[in-house]
């Protein structure tokens, strides 16, 4: 054998045994580098756990003390198969423990590959009890349940809550603050069959949750959620709206909503022309400005007034000569019209935008309109006309009773408040959310006169029925007609009745709004919407044991039948 066949022979050897290293190499660098983070996350899921636990959110409370919502943690119970060190004694140990079918268990333990589930919303209770068992390869999971112990009680304002976050309502409008802290957990196991523990680490993002009092009154509210059903239901309705609202402070007593809608927020996000009870504004425009006095009187034109060739104004009744009261109280829109265009356009719009609308109250909520109120350079004659009767021009119910409690008040627009205060789970106040006055927009003397041209519809206008008997009720009905979105044209036989006022109408504590979307029984305000102001108020009045002002000997003997309105 040649020296040169050798040296061949000796390099065919080094190349076959270099194979198995190269391949081996290739093998090594595919899963260290290709495949690593594949093997890693494999590996990780082997032996490591991350728990992430999200502690109880804060609690809303009414503004009396009484609990609206509150979290109570519960645990769901799961196993994983490869951590158990007796599977047989473990689920018969289990299903002692937590009541369960031991056959059932079995059952699931083996159709399953790792993660079993067991049981789950278990109370602290019975979880305390698995705790104590201290089983290798059995989880129990912290999660959050909402709950509220008034049931649909004023769950239109507090919202949903999903995954420890609030999604609607005040749940998320006030999540930051509401939200629990979030804790993880890190563990990490050996390779060992009992897979020992060898680290560990906790982190949690500090946060402390903080507990809500809502302006919102338990008792008011249900009594406004009682009666708007009983009226949405007698009027058959397709929706209704309550709200009550303290006029010295602006804080928000009850927001009724029929049928009930957890998504949405209709009192702030609704928008409806407000009809006659805009009425009121331009009364109270005039006054101010002089460009009317209650001396005045008005003609209405026997119930159908040409205003242009194209543009015929009518009233509900034909009326003659009415005073100025007159004209608010038998709801004349042919005088409130005269009354809007003798005012202008400047001082319309100006009065419009002093008592809140086309403006959003500031409350939050995603979904509030400013409502619709057009440039004032677009005001045309006919415009300033319509909407001296709340034609024209749209707002949300919130904005309506804000306008009336600044009347109810003195004349003072007041920052609207639906949270009271925010707090620590011990009672420490953390934030007050004191009454703040936006701005004046009548004088006193301007805010007598209208106080009592209000009083006057209730006691012989077309407020009758929201009168209560030795009390004095100040107020306005409104009936809109309603626009269809597509052409923007009214829709026949389609209306908004409503009636807004306060009460007792010299010293006022309460302005009530009710709003009847397309009542199909009864059409009109005074029909529809003052009979349930009228029920809101007693149901107060004899809550809060209110004396009455006067005796009912002093009423009218014969109250006048009521135009509709």
């Amino acid at each position: 054998m040649t020296a040169k066949t050798v040296r061949t022979r000796i390099q065919a050897c080094l190349f076959l045994a270099a194979l198995p290293a190269v391949a081996i190499a290739l093998r090594l660098f595919y899963l260290q580098t290709i495949r690593h983070e594949n093997l890693l996350e494999t590996a990780s899921k082997e032996f490591n756990r991350t728990v992430r636990e999200v502690g109880p959110r804060g609690r809303i409370f009414d503004a009396t003390g009484s609990l609206l919502a509150e979290s109570i943690v519960t645990w769901d119970c799961a196993l994983l198969k490869k951590e158990l060190r007796d599977p047989a004694r473990d689920l018969e140990t289990l299903s002692s423990v937590l009541n369960l079918p031991g056959k059932e268990l079995r059952a699931r333990y083996r159709k399953g590959k790792n993660f079993v589930p067991v049981k789950k919303n278990l109370d602290q209770a019975a979880a305390e009890k698995v705790k104590a068992l201290k089983l290798a390869g059995v989880r129990l999971d912290a999660h959050q349940n909402r709950y509220y112990p008034s049931g649909n009680l004023a769950r239109n304002i507090l919202g949903l809550v999903g995954n420890g976050r609030g999604l609607t309502g005040v749940e998320l409008l006030y999540d930051k603050v509401l939200s629990g802290n979030v804790s993880s957990r890190e563990i990490i196991r050996d390779g060992s069959k009992d897979g020992k523990i060898i680290f560990q680490s906790k982190t949690d993002d500090g946060r402390t949750p903080l507990d809500i009092h809502l302006t919102i009154d338990k008792n008011i509210q249900f009594f406004a959620q009682e009666v708007l059903k009983k009226y949405a239901d007698k009027n058959r309705s397709d929706l209704a709206m309550a709200l009550v609202q303290d006029p010295d402070t602006g804080r928000i007593l009850a927001l009724a909503t029929y049928p009930e809608d957890l998504i949405k927020m209709e009192p702030v996000e609704w928008v409806y022309e407000p009809g006659s009870t805009f009425k009121t504004v331009t009364l109270s425009a005039a006054l101010e400005k002089g460009t009317a006095a209650l001396t005045d009187s008005f003609f209405c034109e026997k119930g159908a007034w040409a205003l242009n060739s194209k543009v015929t104004i009518h009233d509900h009744e034909p009326e003659g000569t009415l005073s100025l009261s007159g004209v608010i109280e038998r709801s004349s829109n042919i005088c409130a019209a005269k009354i809007g265009l003798k005012l202008g356009v400047e001082n319309f719009y100006f009065y419009v935008k002093s008592f809140g609308f086309g403006t959003k109250t500031g409350l939050g909520f995603y979904g509030e309109s400013s409502g619709i109120l057009r440039p004032i350079k677009k005001y045309r004659t006919v415009d300033l006309a319509v909407g001296s009767y709340g034609h024209g021009v749209a707002a949300t119910p919130i904005q309506v009773i804000n306008a009336y409690s600044a009347v109810a008040n003195g004349g003072r627009l007041m920052e609207t408040r639906l949270v009271d205060k925010i707090a620590t789970a011990d009672g420490k106040t953390v934030f007050a959310n004191e009454p703040s006055a936006i701005r004046r927009v009548i004088s006193k003397a301007t805010d007598d006169a209208v106080k009592e041209v209000l009083k006057n519809v209730v006691e012989k206008g077309t407020g009758i029925n929201a009168a209560v008997p030795g009390y004095s009720i100040a107020g306005k009905t409104g009936t809109s007609k309603k626009i269809d979105p597509g052409t923007g044209k009214y829709l026949t036989g389609k209306n908004v009745a409503s009636f807004c006022g306060f009460f007792p109408a010299d010293k006022p504590q309460y302005t009530i709004l009710v709003i009847l979307d397309n009542p199909k029984v009864l059409h009109y305000g005074g029909e529809t919407a003052a009979p349930a102001f009228q029920e809101i108020a007693k149901k107060i009045i004899t809550m809060r044991g209110l004396k009455p002002e006067k005796s009912l000997l002093e009423r009218r003997a014969e109250a006048p039948v009521p135009v509709t309105d």
